[in-house]
């Protein structure tokens, strides 16, 4: 059985194989890795079993990165196994696994007896890296290391690209190079940064609201205005398999529907994706992103979040899947008068940016915003530059709160 999956995580790997290493007779293991949002740390395994139970555990997410690895049982006598343990410590905090090789790390390490260290038999086999590269035609998996600190456990973070390593490093990670090698490998769709927590202030609580919020949405350069009404249902419904809230926008005529799904975690928010839908059939579309976005429900001045996440509509979009990376900054309290009155408001600054490779399209959003805690969004000032296909596209708009209720 699994013990306890939400307090575990990934440990060090120390190994790597080489596609001229596989035989007729071995068995391809998929690696996937996983994130555990309470832990704000990374586990992979090789074993179906797990993947299974931790693919029907809530607090588990698949970030999309996964590796070709051999099974231990049928590895070559060329390929070295891959040993776990299951570490555990209450100061320092550590909840953790530690992968490593056969005759080097897992024996050692069992004769040791180590207190919190318990053996958990090997997950996969690899072959060595040479002098720290990878053979022709493997495909570098690079590792990183954070130390546990503020309650949080140490943890390694795998990498299948140079680019989610370096995201990696980014966002508190020490880099560790290239820690072994795959015959192919799929990177993670979206780089998971560490997820915030209740930030002691009082400004956050972005989709809770019972008010019901007429807005004004104003395209400059068009000079279109167009209303609908946001507001929120806590109401549990199903999204993509899990219960959400809705944070809900409806067109001022009622033939045009929104829909965000929210799951409120206690102290913060998970925005799981959307739905829209129209008056026409065949009109209903959904978007999910992945990792979700976690938002505190309480910051502080000067609180940052960063986040960076893959798109994915169904059915299909044209402009086909995209990416989306951005932050959103708080800025403290500011004094802001819109038609539907004036409000000591959160004011927060956002940066966002989206891109559809399909289409060759790179969007830069760049805005203010300002929200009142317990009534919702009051103004949204925004400035975006699009490019596709080599033409740039300016445009602006603006979203104003005209009645509250």
């Amino acid at each position: 059985m699994l013990r306890s999956y939400l307090s575990r995580f990934v440990g060090a790997l120390m190994a790597c194989f080489s596609l001229g290493a596989l035989t007729a007779s071995a068995q391809s293991v998929t690696v996937v890795e996983y994130y555990n949002k309470a832990l704000d740390a990374h586990f992979i395994t090789g074993k179906v079993p797990e993947q299974t139970a931790l693919d029907a555990q809530a607090g588990f997410q698949r970030t999309g990165m996964t590796f070709q690895a051999v099974s231990a049982a049928t590895a070559a006598a060329s390929l070295t196994k891959i040993c776990r343990f299951y570490i555990t410590s209450t100061t320092p905090y550590t909840s953790s696994h530690f992968y490593g090789r056969q005759g080097v790390d897992c024996e050692s390490i069992r004769a040791q007896n180590l207190a919190g260290f318990a053996w958990e038999d090997y997950d996969f086999a690899t072959a060595q890296p040479a002098s720290g590269a990878c053979a022709p035609g493997g495909t570098a998996i690079y590792r990183g290391f954070r130390a546990g600190a503020n309650g949080k456990t140490s943890n390694h973070r795998y990498s299948a690209s140079l680019a989610n390593y370096n995201a990696a490093i980014a966002a508190g990670y020490v880099g560790e190079n290239i820690a072994f090698c795959a015959s192919s490998a799929t990177p993670t769709t979206a780089v998971v940064t560490s997820p915030p927590v209740s930030g002691g202030g009082d400004c956050g609580d972005y989709y809770t609201s019972n008010k019901r919020i007429t807005m004004t949405n104003t395209q400059s350069q068009a000079g279109i205005s167009t209303t609908f009404v946001r507001s929120y249902d806590p109401t549990p419904v199903s999204f993509r398999g899990k219960m959400a809230g809705r944070a809900i926008d409806t067109s001022a005529d009622g033939r045009s529907v929104s829909e965000i799904f929210v799951v409120d975690n206690g102290t913060t928010l998970t925005e799981l994706g959307a739905r829209s839908s129209g008056s026409g059939a065949g009109t209903t579309s959904e978007v999910v992103w992945t990792p979700p976005i976690v938002y505190p429900k309480s910051v502080a001045d000067g609180f940052v979040l960063n986040y960076t996440r893959a798109i994915e509509y169904t059915p299909a979009s044209g402009s086909g899947n995209g990416t989306q990376s951005g932050s959103i900054t708080s800025l403290g309290r500011e004094s802001v008068t819109v038609p539907a009155g004036t409000y000591n408001a959160c004011k927060y600054a956002v940066r966002t940016v989206t891109e559809y490779p399909t289409i060759g399209s790179r969007s830069v959003t760049t805005a203010n915003a300002w929200h009142a805690p317990g009534v919702g969004l009051l103004k949204f000032d925004a400035q975006d530059s699009t490019v596709v296909s080599g033409f740039s596209i300016e445009s602006s708009y603006q979203l104003l709160a005209t009645a509250i209720q």
